[in-house]
């Protein structure tokens, strides 16, 4: 912590030691900003303080009285902190609206600043006014085997130290080397994680010495050190590290951490100060890139703002530990109050009780006939005993018969889901050939296909050969009919021009004849299309009509049996009922058929729910095992099956938060019960409570398959998007997705209650439906039968037309053959001319049949191309339907599974529910065989009791025969104390009253002691607040008044802005100073040389206010240019110079020779690259 004044008296030392102050330079107001330290850690230094009467008889000798300013500085009490709060920005804690007072002592910022600004203004100009501290002071760094050097010595000059040297020579290591050697941790040299990081690649071990100046009258422990001391830190790769620190005559004196950390908090070194010892990252993140929050942070560690609020704070952490003791003691003092009125009373109490013999005698009684009560109640337990294991036997057999009828059911969806494995497994076999076969047809495709490719190439080669050919012939007799006509004259040309036009037409007929049986497969294909669409036509066209018709039956037959109910069941329903309702031996009337007590709500889901909801409609539902005896025989007795008979519980099912969001539609909400038993069975068996009903399929897809479920939704009912009259049902059970067609069956009969009217009048209006689609068939069907008779009569037209052209062809080819033949009159003897036409004749055909032959392989090409895609499309479909196949056989297991380990759960509570009845009937006997001996004890123990009181004695509520028995017992020593004296003589009473007044006026004296404790370290925090408040007020306006200063060094403008509300520290400055702006610019809109100076001075400003004899600084110039360099460099050390028995460590990549401000103050330490040394060595 420094040693400052805020009229800028040269800075005192922040170390434990007496420093002599020049006299203040002007006649304002001084207020010492003391180095206060946290006396919380106890250290055995020697502590150079100013007291409080000091401090005050300083403000006398200025001459001043205090301002109003400071006035207002003054910190609240405890008492008053609640009225502190900000509403703006309210402290966390009690201790930071103690602290910061409401920001009050920061109101007169611009007064504080003009004071700070004054004692500037009159601070002496004269340069190299710094000395020699005679301690204090590194005087050298030795690093062996440290980062990537072998062994790094560096010998400090006592003031102003410049390093430079290239990159990778060491320079950063210093630091880092002073930083770890004195005992800072390995993360704030922002160079490694750990001490194992640092040693040199191939070594086992590292050492750092750092030899620190020890000389003067305030030299720590000069008769143990002498000169100097030497701090080494041994470390190596595992981890582990020591301290050694040595004497001037390198003679160990201490292996402990502790005695380096007081030597460095005597000198006040600092190495973990970010400011104090500013690394390379450091120095790049406050000199460039750090925030305003960073550079708020930077100040306050710099200027130890943070280590005092740190202090204040366990100091406040202890009052309140010291207050919570208060209570405590509070109650000792009630006690030992309780202690005294306890010991007064038995001063007072030394003669005996008159009644204390009518009481022993009442006592006496109570206590003979409380046995009694005990025995009686004993008795009455064992008998509440018997009575509850008889209601746990009841409720044991009502178990057994439960899960008895759960076992049953069990065993019945046991079977039921066995028969659908057994017939999902017969259609594996069937899945799989039809995917082998349809791998075969594939792979045959493809096989076709690479030999047409073949083929292909093959054909083209020869085709090319052909076209060659002809070409050469067609100039042979080009050249051979110039010679005839030479020969001959025009009549050979004549011939020639005639026989070309013939063969033109007989080309033309050709491909006119290539056309016709070109077009013919297409139209075949046609027709053989709209034939299918036709027939698939016709089959839809029948469908609806049989729906139109069973429709119809439908309408027909609610019409004729309106008002009926069981029309839907077995016929011999009705007479079932009659037989129960005559039947007297039922133990609860069967309730039933279930669909009598369901009303439909929505009659357009009647089909579609009478599916899914199944044979339980029609089944009968009863309490007990032997009701279901008795129905059963009566079923067999009418011959009727299908109707299942259910056992039920008395418990209602409560479904509160079970069930969907209201928006949705469940079975349950489109169903009306009559009967609250036949709602649970309903639940139990088919959780109607939580399958929704969506009437659009694509809807319902999107709620179901696009995400997770819906809460509390186990499936989806819908309606199938192309079949009317039936559903889908949707699941979606982690992950795993179907949809199982739900197909009701339309001869069926409803069974469940609906309003005849309206399920009449949606039947009607499906019927209209499906009339308009009838219509629309009607017409799709004539469609397609003129379609396919205009396919027919194209294909008559096609053929009569080839037959026509065959004629014509016949025709020219006569034609051609005399053309020729008057031709070959004209030929010379050699016949060369016609040699040569019949080859061109050759080449052409056989060029013709070549490019059939590769049109053919074209359009074969093509025609399996078409085919093999269908092929592949035929075997995904086959994948697809073995997939779907083996998910559906997948949850048939799975169901299977889960039913056969339902019912070992089953079986399991059915075991232990015999077992239960078992053990409690084995129980029974015993218990009752015990209540009769009591029973016989009771009797005895009232004829005992009666020999010693006639009448039973009253004993009060809460009494017992233990606690009556020491009551008497207690009165009968004390009766017996008091007639004997055998116990405490009045001198004793009186001795222990005296000893009890005693402790009673200690512990209240200790509770008075630690209240004035409490009030006096209550008031000494208020006091070091208000000068922690004074200190944050005056080095918060002399950094203001030093950074202006430092800036005009350059002509800049500029002010800092510090928020310590905000916790926000930032520099506004304008490097123009022809510009009138009154507000400076951000540093953000600063060049790189402009915003390096600006931070400079920044760092500069917080230094003033700092008290440690060490400052170092890594790279400070390195975003600058030439100008801003030399302008830092001679700021820098001019700065220094104004300091008192200060060392700066300045750390550069670049050369400063040619300075004007270079002196013999000033030692420059060249440093070369390692691997330049290596060559070198070699």
């Amino acid at each position: 912590m420094p040693a400052r004044t805020v009229n800028n008296i040269e800075a005192e030392s922040s170390r434990k030691r007496s420093r002599r102050a020049e006299p203040a330079a002007s006649d304002e107001e001084e207020v010492d900003v003391q180095p206060v330290r946290s006396t919380i850690r106890g250290d055995n230094r020697k502590r150079v303080r100013r007291s409080d009467a000091e401090s005050s008889k300083d403000e006398r000798r200025s001459g001043h009285e205090p301002t109003s300013n400071l006035t207002d500085a003054n910190g609240p009490t405890l008492a008053t902190v609640e009225d502190q709060n900000s509403p703006d920005t309210p402290p966390k804690t009690q201790y930071e609206l103690l602290r910061d007072n409401n920001f009050d002592h920061l109101r007169h910022e611009a007064a504080d600043d003009q004071r700070a600004t004054q004692r500037l203004r009159f601070r002496p100009n004269l340069l190299g006014d710094n000395a020699i501290a005679d301690n204090g002071i590194i005087e050298s760094i030795t690093c062996v085997n440290f980062m990537c050097h072998q062994r790094l010595h560096c010998e400090l000059g006592p003031l102003l130290n410049f390093i430079v040297g290239e990159n990778g020579s060491g320079k950063s290591a210093i630091l880092t080397a002073i930083t770890l050697c004195l005992g800072g941790k390995a993360s704030s040299t922002n160079r490694g994680g750990s001490l194992k990081s640092f040693v040199k690649e191939g070594c086992e071990r590292g050492v750092l010495s750092v030899k620190i100046k020890n000389a003067g009258q305030d030299a720590y422990r000069h008769d143990i050190y002498g000169d100097s001391i030497i701090v080494e830190r041994h470390f190596n790769k595992s981890g582990n590290s020591g301290f050694k620190v040595k004497t001037a005559l390198n003679q160990t004196y201490s292996t402990k951490k502790q005695e380096v950390e007081e030597i460095v908090e005597y000198y006040a070194l600092q190495v973990d100060n970010p400011l104090n010892v500013l690394s390379q990252d450091n120095a790049r993140q406050f000199l460039n890139t750090s925030t305003k929050t960073q550079k708020y942070k930077f100040f306050i560690e710099g200027v130890q703002l943070q280590q005092l609020d740190n202090d204040y704070r366990l100091i406040s952490e202890s009052l309140e530990q010291m207050v919570a003791k208060v209570p405590d003691q509070e109650e000792r003092v009630k006690h030992a109050k309780a202690m005294l009125d306890k010991a007064t009373q038995l001063k007072g109490a030394i003669e005996g009780n008159r009644e204390v013999h009518h009481k022993l005698k009442t006592l006496r009684h109570q206590v003979i006939w409380a046995q009694v009560e005990e025995q009686e109640r004993i008795l009455a337990e064992r008998d509440q005993a018997i009575a509850q294991v008889d209601v746990k036997i009841a409720e044991a057999q009502c178990v057994v018969e439960e899960k008895t009828s759960e076992l049953r059911n069990a065993d019945e969806k046991i079977e039921n889901a066995v028969t659908s494995v057994k017939v999902i497994k017969k259609e594996e076999s069937d899945h799989r050939r039809r995917v082998e076969e349809a791998t075969e047809v594939f792979q045959s495709m493809q096989g076709e296909i690479q030999h047409l490719h073949v083929e292909e190439r093959e054909v083209h080669t020869q085709l090319k050969n052909s076209r060659d050919d002809m070409e050469d012939l067609t100039r042979k007799i080009a050249s051979e009919q110039k010679r005839l006509e030479d020969t001959n004259g025009e009549a050979h040309s004549v011939k020639l021009r005639e026989l070309e036009q013939a063969k033109e037409k007989v080309a033309g007929i050709e491909n006119n004849i290539e056309n016709t049986k070109s077009r013919e497969p297409h139209l075949i294909n046609q027709l053989d299309k709209s034939k299918k669409v036709l027939a698939a036509i016709d089959d839809e066209h029948r469908r609806k009509r049989e729906e139109i018709d069973a429709s119809q039956t439908k309408i027909q037959s609610l019409v004729n049996n309106r008002g009926s109910g069981l029309e839907g069941y077995d016929s011999q329903v009705s007479n079932l009922l009659k037989m129960i309702e005559r039947e007297g031996g039922f133990d609860t009337k069967p309730i039933g058929p279930l669909g009598i007590h369901i009303q439909l709500l929505n009659p357009q889901w009647s089909s579609i729910l009478e599916k899914t909801l199944g044979q339980n409609l029609s089944a009968f539902l009863v309490t007990s095992k032997r009701d279901q005896k008795i129905l059963f025989g009566f079923m067999n007795r009418l011959g009727i099956r299908g109707c299942p008979i259910l056992i039920g519980g008395g418990h209602t099912l409560d479904l509160a938060g079970k069930e969907p969001d209201a928006q949705f539609d469940t079975i349950l909400r489109v169903l009306k019960f009559d009967n609250q038993m036949v709602r649970d069975q309903m639940v139990i068996n088919h959780m109607i409570e939580q399958v929704i009903l969506v009437p659009d399929r694509n809807q319902a897809q999107d709620i179901m398959f696009s995400n997770a479920p819906p809460r509390n939704v186990k499936a989806c009912l819908s309606f199938h998007d192309r079949k009317r009259g039936q559903g889908l049902r949707l699941v979606n059970n982690g992950g795993s997705i179907s949809t199982t067609p739900v197909q009701p069956n339309p001869t069926t009969k409803p069974r469940m209650k609906t309003d005849s009217d309206s399920q009449i009048s949606f039947h009607q209006e499906s019927l209209h439906q499906l009339e308009i689609e009838y219509r629309v068939l009607e017409g799709e069907r004539r469609r397609a039968q003129q379609e396919a008779q205009c396919c027919q009569s194209e294909l008559d037209s096609l053929k009569k037309e080839r037959t026509a052209l065959v004629a014509q062809l016949r025709n020219f080819r006569v034609q051609v053959e005399q053309i020729e033949a008057d031709l070959d009159q004209f030929d010379g003897a050699d016949n060369r001319l016609k040699i040569l036409q019949e080859q061109l004749k050759d080449t052409r055909a056989k060029h013709d049949q070549q490019g059939l032959q590769y049109g053919n392989i074209l359009v074969a090409k093509t025609k399996r191309n078409k085919e093999s895609e269908r092929a592949s499309k035929c075997l995904r479909d086959e994948k697809l339907l073995l997939k779907d196949f083996e998910a559906r056989l997948e949850r048939a297991d799975d169901k299977l599974k889960r039913v056969q380990e339902m019912r070992n759960i089953v079986l399991t509570e059915l075991n232990e529910a015999f077992s239960t009845v078992e053990k409690l009937k084995g129980e029974k006997p015993g218990l009752e065989t015990r209540r009769e001996r009591q029973k016989v004890n009771v009797e005895e123990m009232i004829v005992q009791a009666e020999r010693y009181s006639d009448k039973r004695t009253y004993i009060p509520p809460k009494e017992t025969y233990r606690s009556l028995t020491k009551q008497y017992e207690a009165l009968n020593k004390r009766l017996h104390d008091e007639e004997k004296k055998s116990g405490m003589s009045d001198e004793q009473i009186s001795d222990n009253f005296a000893h009890v007044k005693k402790a009673y006026n200690k512990v209240v004296a200790d509770l008075t002691s630690i209240k004035q404790v409490n009030s006096g370290l209550r008031d000494t925090l208020n006091l070091r607040l208000e000068k922690w408040r004074k200190f944050q007020r005056y080095i918060s306006s002399q950094s203001r008044a030093n950074f202006i200063y430092l800036l005009s060094e350059r002509g800049f403008r500029g002010q800092l802005l510090l928020d310590h509300e905000r916790k926000a520290l930032e520099l506004q400055v304008e490097p123009d100073r022809t510009e009138k702006r009154a507000a400076g610019r951000n540093t953000k809109t600063l060049s790189g040389g402009e915003k390096s100076f600006s931070s400079i001075c920044l760092l500069l400003s917080i230094w003033e206010a700092m008290g440690s004899p060490l400052r170092c600084l890594d790279e400070f110039d390195v975003f600058m240019d030439n100008v801003n360099r030399a302008i830092s460099t001679n700021m820098l050390i001019t700065a220094a110079r104004r300091s008192v028995n200060r060392q700066y460590i300045f750390i550069t990549p670049n050369a400063i020779e040619g300075r004007n401000t270079l002196d013999k103050d000033v030692k420059i330490i060249r440093l070369t690259d390692p691997r330049q040394r290596t060559l070198a060595d070699h």
